[in-house]
């Protein structure tokens, strides 16, 4: 798995899914973090995209909760959020290395995954 999307909003998991899964990576989905934390155990992501309002914990206890696994200290993080940037900056910490707003401009989220994980394309057919 190339990304661990934690998003319960079920239209983003599949717009999200979709999208990255069209450029070529390859994407497991969680609607809660104690399922996040399930398939990060099973198979180590390179990246996690969490939306701050999980029905279990918010996005930073997601993600300290993540990176607590062994071998997941390091992984990037990418927030996302239905907030504006300057509501959610009290939620975000300095963890998670970008932060997208809902609804997702699907460039954007290109670029912030590509400057993480490099094109993925490039990676499944070589």
């Amino acid at each position: 798995m190339d990304i661990l999307l934690v998003d319960d909003n079920p239209l983003m998991q599949q717009l999200i899914a979709r999208f990255l899964g069209d450029l070529g990576y390859r994407v497991g989905i969680a609607g809660r973090a104690d399922e996040a934390l399930v398939l990060a155990r099973g198979a180590r992501p390179g990246l996690f995209m969490i939306d701050m309002h999980l029905p279990d914990l918010d996005g930073p206890d997601a993600l300290r909760a993540l990176r607590a696994l062994p071998g997941c200290a390091a992984i990037p993080a990418i927030g996302i959020s239905g907030l504006d940037e300057d509501e959610a900056r009290h939620i975000i910490t300095r963890d998670f290395a970008t932060f997208l707003v809902k609804p997702v401009d699907l460039d954007v989220l290109q670029d912030a995954v590509v400057r993480h994980l490099g094109d993925g394309m490039a990676r499944s057919v070589g």
